[in-house]
């Protein structure tokens, strides 16, 4: 995968050829507490095990949008600007999100900022990351019917198929050649959901573990290393805050969790039961199911719904990102 990365900061453009061997996927353990919290009482989650996935097979590469970098927040504001990216539109489902994908957040995301400033700059980062992953979980997704209609027709399938269904399968912590229950992990994240919980578990970008490790979500490692020592840990505890290489990674992150935690069984039952009524994915209602998402348990889910209504998240529910690639250059040009 070769992804472009431009630095709005000094506006000096680099590449960065990135060469997809043997990625690691670290999808496991995730249960997340609010980060920069005093931790309370640590649950005593099983974690999941490291899996090894080759990025050809995992996830369809960047090729329609290059990973952007900026220095400072004012870098990142202008160019949102100059991108001409405004969310009025988007909630009206008037236009559709550009292929804008932030690598990082600035260092200095927790200066003072206006909130509605802040607010706006936060979601406009995030959103287009939340629809990319999407995106390639709908892949993975059309791919996993396709086959089992073929199989199901009986149609030999190839080896190279029957190689990707088995690290699909390894992936979601599913039994092989299990269609149906597969089927109910593999599928996308709401996005109203995802930005209300990239906003609780980040204090809207403010946080340390977002800032300098990439962390939106409060993700817990217990590998000695994968992340941030919280300050106020609880003694005696081992988990750190994981750390990622970028944003969008993060992202990933947290819909395979989603996907395949088993304390996240009664959200992947709600969301299948709206599929199945031919409706929208309603980011309240699934809210709900996430009561063991955080130590908090009640109090983070009703955290979750305040945020919903009070920025009213659930517009971006049917957004859509852009077909267009990003115009990196333009953007360059008109942010100077």
């Amino acid at each position: 995968m070769g992804d472009i990365i431009r630095n709005f900061g000094d506006y000096k453009r680099a590449a960065l050829a990135v060469t997809a061997v043997g990625v690691v996927a670290l999808y496991g353990a995730a249960i997340a507490y609010p980060v920069d919290r005093p931790a309370r009482e640590a649950l005593d989650w099983i974690a999941l095990p490291q899996v090894e996935f080759s990025a050809e097979s995992d996830r369809p590469a960047i090729d329609d949008g290059d990973m952007v970098r900026v220095a400072t927040a004012d870098d990142l504001r202008d160019m949102l600007e100059a991108a001409d990216y405004d969310l009025r539109p988007v909630r009206r489902g008037h236009t559709r999100v550009p292929r804008l994908f932030v690598e990082r957040l600035p260092e200095n995301f927790d200066e003072e900022m206006v909130v509605d400033e802040r607010k706006r700059v936060f979601i406009r980062t995030i959103l287009p990351l939340v629809l990319k992953v999407n995106e390639e979980v709908r892949a993975e997704r059309r791919r996993l019917v396709a086959l089992e209609e073929q199989i199901l027709s009986g149609r030999d399938i190839s080896d190279s198929a029957e190689t990707w269904l088995s690290k699909l399968a390894e992936k979601y912590d599913v039994a092989s050649g299990d269609f149906a229950e597969l089927l109910r992990r593999v599928d996308m994240v709401s996005p109203t959901l995802a930005l209300a919980q990239a906003i609780e578990e980040s204090g809207w970008g403010r946080s340390r573990f977002a800032r300098h490790g990439n962390a939106l979500f409060g993700q817990r490692a217990w590998s000695q290393g994968a992340g941030f020592v919280p300050e106020e840990r609880a003694e005696g505890a081992q988990f750190e805050v994981r750390a990622f290489a970028s944003l969008l990674d993060s992202v990933r992150s947290y819909v395979v969790n989603l996907n395949r935690h088993y304390a996240y069984d009664d959200y992947r039952i709600a969301r299948a039961n709206m599929r199945a009524g031919s409706v929208s994915l309603d980011g309240r209602e699934l809210a709900k199911t996430l009561v063991s998402y955080s130590e908090r348990r009640e109090a983070y889910v009703e955290a979750l719904l305040g945020l919903i209504r009070t920025n009213r998240l659930d517009q971006f529910e049917v957004a859509k990102l852009s077909t267009e690639p990003f115009d990196a250059d333009a953007v360059q040009l008109a942010s100077r």
